[in-house]
C-alpha cells in the first residue's frame, strides 16, 4: 500500500500501489460489478467446464446453453482482472480461477454462490437503512430475521454448503495450531455449522475421541448426511437446539467457530453463559473469531463487520479487549489468543 503525499498529515489516503486515487476510486467501485460477474460464471459453472483443457467461448456457450457473443464479454471481463487468460481465442484457468471449480480443495464455488444470492444483494442496497437505524436490513426487508429464513431446508442448505465453503481454511488452521489430544469430547455449537467441516476432520484425527454436533435443526439435517459418510456416526452425536437457550452439556473442549460474532453483546454472553454451565470444570472454551486490529490497516474483518450490520440481530466483529470482557462477564478467564494463517484467531478461556 502507497499513500498520497498530498494529503493532510496524519490523514493520508490509502490508494492501491503506483494508480493515481481517483482511479483507485474508480477500481473500488467497480468491484460490485466483478463480484456479480463471478457469481454468474460460478453458477454456470465455467470453471468445471475448462478443469481438463482450454476451451472456446463456443463450446463453452454450447455446454452451458448461453449465448456465445454475451458470454464472451463476460468471459473476456474477467480474464482482464486475472480471473481467466484467453489464449489463442481460448480460455483457460488462472490460479484465482481454480477455486471456481467444485472439485478444488479449499473450493470458494458455494460461498461464492450463496454471497451472489438475490436477497444478498438486496439487503446491500439497503446499507442506508441500518446505518440510519442500526437495525438490520435483512428484517426489514423481509419482515422476518436471518435465523428464522435459515429455518427453510433450502435455505440452510445452501448456509451450510457456503459454511464449508468459507470456513475451510479456518477449519484446517484450527487442527493445525490447537492440540486435542487430551480431549475426550468436543462440542462443536454451530450457526450452519459447514455440515461438521470442523468436526469431521477432528474426529478422524483423534480416534479417541467423540463429538456433540449442536446446531439448528435445518442445520442438523443438512450435516447428517456428511457425518454418516464419514463413518462418524457411532461417535459423533447430533443434536438440534439454539445455543442462545441452551447448549449440551459433558463435552471438556467446547468449539464455537464464527458464532459469537453473529450476536449482539447481551446473547452472545448469553451463549457464553450456556458453556459455562455446560462445560467441565477443567476444560476449555475455543472460540475462532476475526479479531479487529487497532488502526485502519486493511483488514477483511472489517467489512465482514458491515454484513453483520446488515443481516444479524446486534452482531459485529470485535477486538481482542471486546472478546475478553464478554468472556470474563460469562465466567470465563482468557488463557492465550491464538494467530493462525488464516485472518482468524483462536480465543482459549477457561472456567473460573
Amino acid at each position: 500500500m502507497t499513500t498520497t503525499t498530498d494529503a493532510p498529515k496524519g490523514q493520508q489516503a490509502k490508494v492501491l500501489p503506483n494508480v493515481p486515487p481517483p482511479i483507485a476510486m474508480l477500481r473500488f467501485l467497480g468491484g460490485f460489478r466483478v463480484a456479480r460477474i463471478i457469481y454468474v460464471v460460478a453458477e454456470l459453472g465455467i470453471a468445471d467446464l475448462l478443469a481438463d483443457e482450454p476451451k472456446s467461448v463456443a463450446e463453452l456457450a454450447q455446454a452451458t446453453e448461453a449465448h456465445e457473443q454475451s458470454l464472451y464479454r463476460v468471459m473476456r471481463s474477467l480474464a482482464s482482472v486475472g480471473i481467466f487468460a484467453e489464449d489463442e481465442g481460448k480460455f483457460k484457468l488462472t490460479p484465482p480461477a481454480e477455486f471456481l471449480r467444485g472439485d478444488t480443495p479449499g473450493s470458494l464455488r458455494d460461498a461464492i454462490k450463496f454471497l451472489g444470492q438475490d436477497w444478498h444483494w438486496e439487503v446491500w442496497g439497503e446499507l442506508p437503512y441500518s446505518i440510519e437505524t442500526g437495525k438490520p436490513a435483512f428484517d426489514h426487508l423481509f419482515g422476518q430475521g436471518l435465523f428464522d429464513f435459515y429455518l427453510d431446508p433450502e435455505a440452510a442448505k445452501t448456509a451450510s454448503d457456503s459454511k464449508v465453503s468459507i470456513s475451510s481454511r479456518a477449519s484446517n488452521s484450527l487442527l493445525t495450531n490447537y492440540d486435542f489430544s487430551d480431549t475426550k469430547t468436543v462440542v462443536e455449537l454451530g450457526i450452519f455449522a459447514g455440515a461438521g467441516s470442523t468436526l469431521i476432520p477432528l474426529l478422524k484425527a483423534h480416534p479417541q475421541m467423540k463429538g456433540i454436533l449442536f446446531d439448528f435443526e435445518s442445520a442438523i439435517a443438512a450435516a447428517k448426511p456428511a457425518i454418516e459418510q464419514a463413518g462418524l456416526s457411532d461417535r459423533c452425536e447430533l443434536v438440534a437446539g439454539e445455543c442462545v437457550k441452551t447448549v449440551p452439556s459433558g463435552g471438556d473442549t467446547y468449539i464455537l467457530m464464527f458464532t459469537i460474532h453473529n450476536w449482539d453483546d447481551e446473547r452472545a454472553i448469553k451463549i457464553l453463559q450456556n458453556c459455562r454451565q455446560g462445560i467441565t470444570d477443567t476444560g476449555k472454551l475455543l472460540l475462532v473469531e476475526m479479531i479487529l486490529p487497532e488502526g485502519n490497516e486493511p483488514f477483511v474483518g472489517k467489512l465482514i463487520d458491515i454484513e453483520s450490520l446488515l443481516t444479524t440481530p446486534g452482531g459485529r466483529e470485535r477486538k481482542a479487549e471486546e472478546y475478553r470482557d464478554l468472556l470474563t462477564k460469562a465466567g470465563f478467564e482468557v488463557s492465550r489468543i491464538i494467530p493462525t494463517q488464516t485472518a482468524n484467531s483462536i480465543i482459549e478461556a477457561v472456567p473460573v
